[in-house]
């Protein structure tokens, strides 16, 4: 999806692009990738389609099952097939103020491995918790879907 799609600028979006890759260099970086997706959209919910409608609740829906109920990121792509598996309707949800937050930027400043993994998980709980006004929400789809 381009930037602009994403409500990203190019250059957060190349950064990103670079976050991804990295998640592709070794197993200790591919952990948290999910993870990384996942925050990284819930920071840039852009447009109302039902594709991005979708995205934005998918990546809410494993985001809340990473943080609040440790599952292991890893997971992800599993989780996602299963929570669409019902065709679900998902509705739109306003997104909260997301200033000040975590970056893809702090990530890729990380020097090692473990601290790659310790960002990403610090960006996924600011992510998640700025989305607090539509938890209740986000956890009836999960109890839903699963």
């Amino acid at each position: 999806m381009p930037p602009a799609e994403r409500g990203a600028s190019a250059g957060c979006w190349e950064r990103y692009g670079e976050l991804l890759a990295r998640s592709y260099s070794g197993e200790a970086y591919r952990a948290v990738h999910q993870l990384i997706v996942d925050a990284y959209i819930a920071q840039h919910p852009a447009g109302r389609t039902r594709r991005e409608i979708q995205t934005v609740a998918l990546c809410l829906m494993t985001l809340c099952l990473f943080i609040e109920d440790g599952s292991d990121p890893r997971q992800g792509p599993a989780l996602h097939k299963r929570m669409m598996a019902n065709r679900p309707d998902f509705r739109w949800l306003q997104p909260p103020s997301l200033t000040g937050l975590l970056t893809v930027v702090d990530v890729l400043n990380a020097s090692t491995p473990d601290e790659h993994q310790r960002l990403a998980w610090a960006w996924g709980r600011e992510a998640w918790q700025a989305w607090t006004p539509h938890h209740r929400t986000i956890r009836e789809w999960n109890k839903a879907a699963l």
